[in-house]
């Protein structure tokens, strides 16, 4: 196994500190030290750069120059390595603010400092590292942040543009199709004459359509108002079991015709409610609807009302297949239709 090198430069221009420092990191065992250092009169910022060092050991005090100075100077530059600053023990009042100004130690020269020099290399190598990968990870998640910005900024402007062109569309259509319900109605109604049994059978079809496509209209409307914050609620105090009854009555004969039962549990203690009629109406017309076409023949539907004194609950259970657990986060998107769940036997 090939030894470790390590390249260390030493900003000292006395040759016995130099040479306890080489002596030291000679006896370590597995590692070999390049040691450099500069020149007096050569300039220690080119040649800290040209050396490309793991670590770098700056004395404190030099000959006519301040190690903090210096220090200062080499944190512009693009260092490969820690700086670690070696002081006498007169100087050991600027240790930290050595480390403030951004070496990663100040190392006292008292006796015998130079045989724990490996050991604080070794950390200081570690964590210039570390602070080099978080500096890199963080520069990373800032670049993508500013693209998911980006890309969620482009989402929302395509969603716009979707909603307006649904708005759009369903506007273009609200019109014609009061028109067309206008014309079928005066035909259905006898005002342009004699409507036979069969020729009644087919208005009535096409009034129901048209009154299917004018309820998908309102809704697309009523989504779009929801999402530009537009809705507005016409609150009046309602009774939700009077709501209830008046509505199951229009689904009476669609029940009986698929051999549905019809259970309900209506709590005879519920206080009136301020809430927007048409809204809650609404709601529950498209529960009991998908209660109805979900259900099985032959088997029952429940709608039961509670008293919960602060609020009232409303509930609609069928007996259908239900939604898969994978599904339950998705059934309030918009234009999603989600599968039921998969049951074996």
């Amino acid at each position: 196994m090939e030894n470790q090198t390590i390249k260390v430069f030493v900003v000292d221009f006395a040759s016995a500190n130099i040479l306890k420092i080489k002596d030291a990191l000679s006896r370590v065992p597995g590692i070999s030290y390049d040691i450099s250092w500069p020149q007096i009169g050569e300039n220690i910022l080119k040649k800290a750069e040209e050396e490309k060092s793991d670590v770098i050991l700056l004395s404190y005090n030099l000959a006519g120059l301040n190690g903090l100075e210096i220090l200062a100077d080499l944190r512009y530059k693009e260092l490969s390595g820690p700086i670690i600053i070696l002081a006498d023990a007169k100087d050991k009042e600027f240790a930290p603010q050595a480390i403030r100004e951004g070496a990663y130690d100040c190392v006292i020269r008292e006796r015998g400092f130079e045989e724990g020099l490996p050991i604080i290399i070794h950390n200081a190598m570690a964590a210039f590292r570390a602070a080099k990968e978080r500096e890199r990870l963080q520069k990373e998640i800032a670049a993508k942040k500013t693209e998911l910005e980006a890309a969620n900024k482009k989402l929302q402007q395509l969603d716009k543009i979707k909603s307006d062109f649904v708005l759009n569309v369903a506007h273009e259509f609200r019109t014609p199709l009061t028109i067309i319900k206008g014309n079928v109605d005066l035909v259905n109604k006898g005002g342009l004459g004699p409507v036979a049994p069969v020729q009644k059978e087919m208005l009535d079809g096409a009034i129901n359509i048209v009154n299917r496509l004018s309820r998908l209209v309102n809704d697309l409307l009523d989504i779009s108002k929801i999402e530009s914050g537009k809705m507005e609620l016409k609150k009046e105090p309602v009774q939700m079991n009077k709501i209830i009854e008046e509505n199951l009555i229009i689904f009476d004969k669609l029940i009986k015709d698929k051999k549905q039962g019809l259970q309900k549990d209506l709590a005879r203690d519920l206080p009136e409610v301020s809430a927007d009629k048409d809204k809650v109406t609404q709601v529950f017309i498209n529960l009991l609807s998908n209660a109805v076409k979900y259900t099985p023949e032959s088997k029952e539907i429940r709608v039961k009302t509670v008293n919960l004194e602060r609020e009232i609950m409303v509930e609609i259970s069928d007996a259908g297949e239900g939604v898969a657990p994978d599904n339950l986060d998705k059934i309030f998107d918009k234009f999603t239709r989600v599968t039921a769940e998969k049951k074996e036997g």
